[in-house]
């Protein structure tokens, strides 16, 4: 890896910092999603009257599924960017 001087590095804190404010957003906007989702689920197998509210039950749960799956992974990839971050300003102060 070449060498980086103490400006470069300090600009890469910076940015990965808002990159991980980003990510933060996103999960936030997943919990809302998928609680919005919990809510639509729970009033269309509730009704049980129809093909429509099964449909729409289905597909809500899906939704949950795959905002607690991108929870999931987004959270892993807070952690490892925060790591990072954390090991860059260690180098930073030596």
């Amino acid at each position: 890896m070449a060498t980086q001087t103490k400006k470069q590095q300090l600009k890469e804190i910076e940015y990965q910092t808002r990159m991980l404010n980003n990510l933060k957003k996103w999960i936030r906007n997943l919990i809302i999603l998928s609680s919005c989702g919990m809510g639509i689920a729970y009033w269309a197998i509730k009704i049980q009257e129809g093909l429509m509210f099964n449909i729409i039950g289905g597909v809500s749960i899906v939704l949950v599924t795959a905002c607690v799956i991108g929870c999931v992974i987004i959270g892993l990839a807070l952690k490892r960017g925060q790591e990072n971050v954390n090991k860059i300003v260690q180098i930073v102060q030596s």
